[in-house]
């Protein structure tokens, strides 16, 4: 209560300010209502579309993380095991040239914070998710704001309009809701989600610096950005570079009140973000630097490249073949040719050794470049790109409406150099991927701005049909809506239907057999998925890969049951395996794991 003022007068003071600020609700407004102009209309439905799509945003995410609250990835498992390690051993644990350190970090401080036992600990992980989820929204919000101002405005005599800053608004909130069910869902664990919050805002911040050149400070906070990009994936390095570039020639392109453009201030200020980008990432860079004996800023890049343009061996167990890769400096120990055995117990830790740290065994690849393998890689991210098109077939609908559209009543509105120097980074991008590997997670935040910033270019004609544009919006905004529904209802069901834990369960239920903590296991089937290993304490130390399973079930008695002594042999205490040709060639020996699909055999 304010000094010196009675209550009632206080009370008086409230009212008015309330009537002011909310017209319409008390009777005497709504007896004679105060003059409304388009702006403030446009205002108060923007903050309406605004607080529904919070609302639906956070719903709709925390539903598909808590229905997916259990399942897991390879790549999950080593960054939690990242994280773990990192509380037992100190920061320096996190140092790893395949896995970049921003997603293990926010782990590791989130079971700081949480403390969850290990039963919920990849429930935790979820929860982080959804956080970060939020985070790329308010991103993504950011960037579809700057996206509308920095449209020139209409000239008078123009009879074409710019897409309302309502409609831009619900489209793009709608298709951001369905590239997360669709593209780069909140339940997947891995730092994609992190890197479209930061490009969302590397983005928005170019179009400020277009608009107004940018202060001092906005250029150190693109540095920073551009920064932690490179420390959730390292593919970001490079595409950093390109931010760089476009920010200074926007900065050139600037005229804020009319002030001629210069240079030397462009250049400046891109030097600081670039300085301060470098700040972040070189004790990054150093770290593992130092760990590889030889200058990287990370691995993933090369082996990916050595994969899928040199066809060298996926994921693991690469032996040095095909000829022309390189040759394997620590490999990991083939211990049986019929059919392929593979040891890895030391000296990498985790729970599956060959993803805890892939650079570990594909040290000394060497990939080089293939015609036939490039040829063929730009087809398959062509055709992937062109599946993230077709996904639903909402955008097919959407496409059509607005070409329609168009064609009776409307334009697309020229793209001036600004605009292509703002998008550049996402055309970077698509083609970086292109080059080695496309997966929707990747690309999605950058084929989203490139989607959004499409239907942004939209001008409707003045004399247009209102009735028809009313039919054609509706159109274009219930084509994803309609496609969310499915994959929101079948999220429902399954928290309704609370399916049970299946790796807790294995994990729980190898103790059944005398399993005991920590101990080494054999794995017949890819281990990389097997997280019930990280959830018992145990270890696998070597497996037979799930392309080579049919070896095993196709040998005689005698010889599988020698395969089984191999394992022993390298120190497991058990196999487990998930495939039920390989228990019903055994019968009798495998016995089920409670009730799951997994199966154990103890000599």
């Amino acid at each position: 209560m304010l000094r010196g003022m009675p209550p009632f007068c206080f009370v008086r003071r409230a009212c008015t300010i309330y009537r002011a600020l909310m017209p319409g609700v008390t009777r005497a407004t709504a007896q004679n209502p105060p003059p409304a102009t388009p702006a403030i209309r446009e205002a108060r439905y923007l903050a309406r579309i605004y607080a529904a799509s919070w609302l639906a945003v956070t719903a709709i995410g925390l539903l598909q993380v808590w229905a997916h609250r259990n399942d897991l990835s390879p790549d999950g498992i080593s960054y939690i095991e990242l994280a773990r390690a990192s509380l037992a051993q100190g920061l320096p644990a996190l140092t790893n040239a395949y896995w970049s350190p921003l997603y293990p970090f926010l782990i590791r401080t989130t079971f700081r914070l949480v403390n969850p036992s290990i039963a919920h600990e990849f429930t935790s992980v979820h929860l982080l998710n959804f956080f970060i989820y939020l985070a790329s929204f308010a991103c993504f919000s950011m960037f579809r704001r700057e996206l509308h101002f920095a449209h020139d405005a209409p000239k008078q005599q123009e009879r074409f309009s710019q897409i309302s800053p309502c409609m831009l608004a619900i489209l793009a909130n709608v298709f951001f809701l369905w590239a997360g069910q669709f593209w780069l869902s909140p339940s997947l664990v891995n730092p994609d989600l992190c890197v479209a919050a930061l490009v969302y805002l590397a983005s928005a911040i170019l179009f400020r610096v277009w608009r107004t050149g940018g202060t001092w400070g906005l250029w150190l906070s693109l540095g920073v950005v551009l920064g932690l990009g490179y420390l959730a994936k390292a593919a970001m390095f490079l595409v950093a570079f390109v931010f760089l570039f476009s920010a200074f020639f926007l900065a050139r392109r600037a005229n804020p009140g009319g002030a001629k453009p210069r240079s030397f201030r462009a250049i400046g200020k891109t030097l600081l973000a670039g300085a301060i980008f470098l700040v972040i990432a070189a004790p990054w860079i150093n770290a593992i630097s130092r760990a590889k004996h030889r200058w990287s800023f990370g691995d993933s890049g090369k082996i990916a490249y050595a994969e899928y343009i040199d066809s060298a061996t996926l994921s693991t167990h690469w032996q040095g073949m095909p000829p022309g890769t390189g040759i394997p400096l620590h490999p990991t120990r083939k211990i049986l040719s019929d059919p392929p055995m593979y040891e890895f117990a030391q000296p990498i830790p985790g729970s599956y050794p060959p993803w805890y740290d892939p650079s570990y065994w594909y040290d000394g690849i060497h990939p080089h470049f293939a015609i036939r393998g490039q040829l063929w890689v730009l087809f398959r991210s062509l055709n992937l790109y062109f599946k993230m098109f077709s996904k639903t077939g909402a955008l097919y609908v959407v496409v059509f409406a607005l070409l329609w559209g168009l064609k009776r009543c409307g334009r697309w509105q020229p793209v001036s150099p600004g605009m292509w120097l703002v998008m550049l980074p996402s055309f970077a991008a698509l083609a970086m991927y292109a080059l080695v590997l496309v997966e929707y997670r990747y690309v999605s935040p950058f084929v989203l701005m490139l989607l959004i910033w499409t239907f942004s270019r939209i001008e409707i004609a003045g004399d247009a049909d209102p009735k028809y544009l009313r039919r054609a919006s509706l159109v274009v905004v219930l084509a994803p809506i309609v496609a969310i529904a499915w994959p929101v209802i079948h999220d429902a069901r399954d928290t309704i239907r609370n399916r049970p834990y299946e790796d807790w369960q294995v994990a729980m239920g190898l103790r059944d057999f005398g399993v005991l903590p920590g101990a080494a296991l054999g794995y017949i089937g890819s281990g990389g998925d097997a997280y019930w290993a990280h959830l018992a304490g145990d270890r696998i130390i070597a497996e037979i890969p799930g392309r080579d399973q049919s070896r095993f079930t196709s040998a005689d008695a005698e010889k599988r049951l020698a395969i089984l002594q191999t394992f022993v042999a390298a120190g497991a205490q058990a196999v487990v395996t998930k495939n039920a040709s390989v228990v019903t060639s055994m019968p009798g020996d495998w016995r089920r794991i409670r009730d799951t699909q997994y199966y154990t055999w103890r000599p």
